[in-house]
């Protein structure tokens, strides 16, 4: 158990990422869904990834966001709440799909109690996500990478 303990205590991100090139503000919501993509996004905000370092920054209000970064099936209940965050961020914003279910629906797809993807939702001015990660969930690593990979202009698609 110590062993166990002392090897998790010395762990540390692999540090072969790319760095942004500018500063990403991050607002994140959990649409629905088993909070599985949630917890790699906690898991992501901890301290061992140092986001400070690579100037990301997650933020609590819309109105100081740049990306929406959305996990989980989005929900009929939860679908006004991402419009309202949507329209109150300010221009220019982009949306981020992490895991399976905000791309396509997930295991639960549309249901009475769910609109399924992101797409699903009109957004005004919402087009198409600027970022979309598969996984279910993806490890916070490949999302950090994908962040960065959007900061610095590529399109990201996995």
């Amino acid at each position: 158990m110590l062993r166990a303990f002392l090897d998790a205590s010395a762990w540390r991100p692999r540090d072969d990422l790319p760095r942004a090139p500018r500063a990403l503000t991050i607002l994140h919501r959990q649409a629905g869904g088993c909070d599985g993509c949630a917890m790699e996004i906690a898991a992501l905000r901890s301290g061992a990834y140092d986001l400070a370092r690579h100037c990301i920054r997650f933020v609590e209000t819309p109105h100081d966001a740049e990306l929406l970064l959305v996990t989980g099936n989005v929900t009929r209940a939860m679908a006004p709440w991402l419009m309202a965050a949507w329209n109150a961020m300010p221009a220019p914003k982009g949306v981020v799909a992490v895991g399976d279910c905000p791309i396509d629906g997930g295991p639960l797809g549309e249901t009475y109690a769910t609109l399924g993807s992101i797409a699903a939702l009109e957004l005004q001015g919402f087009t198409r996500c600027d970022m979309t990660l598969r996984g279910c969930p993806p490890s916070p690593a490949e999302i950090l990478r994908g962040l960065l990979l959007l900061a610095a202009g590529r399109v990201v698609s996995a």
